[in-house]
């Protein structure tokens, strides 16, 4: 491995209990950057049968899954129903499902296209980027020739490393 790509070195505990509501036992996992770190990781195991590094894998495999939910909670507003009526949730969920829906087809896309990994968030950024480009466009319109417009908005945003061009 070269010095770049040096694998991180954590620190992590393990122990054996059980959680109120569960029959099985589990595996508490406790990982910390360094000896002393004052905000270490939790994690839960219902399977005992994995040591640390494997159970700590297949749950860096989960973690754009995770990502994926903070999304729908944060950005997309799927956890935010302060006293909504069911029909009104009902309704508000199948947007936020419709939109994240949405973004990950274009996520598909993109990676048929050229085996793109971007992320959810990146997509996010894309679709306020071209409603922001439309929306130049349509103010710039009547004062500005269409292909000085185009060229402006190629000029501007290929340098953007944020946009997905």
């Amino acid at each position: 491995m070269d010095e770049k790509h040096k694998a991180s070195k954590y620190y992590a505990r393990l122990v054996k209990g059980c959680l109120e509501g569960f029959t099985e036992p589990v595996h508490a996992i406790i990982s910390k950057k360094r000896p002393g770190d004052k905000f270490p990781k939790y994690f839960v195991c219902t399977d005992i049968t994995l040591s640390v590094q494997q159970a700590l894998r297949i749950y860096q495999k989960r973690w754009p899954v995770e990502v994926d939910n903070t999304y729908l909670k944060n950005a997309l507003g799927l956890g935010d129903f302060r006293q909504q009526s069911f029909e009104a949730t009902q309704k508000w969920f199948a947007v936020v499902l419709l939109a994240i829906n949405y973004l990950q087809y274009r996520m598909a896309l993109a990676y048929s296209k050229n085996l793109s990994k971007s992320s959810l968030a990146d997509f996010i950024r894309q679709h306020r980027l071209e409603h922001f480009q439309n929306l130049l466009h349509s103010v710039l319109q009547p004062f500005v020739p269409a292909q000085q417009i185009e060229a402006c908005l190629q000029d501007v945003f290929s340098a953007s490393p944020w946009a997905i061009l």
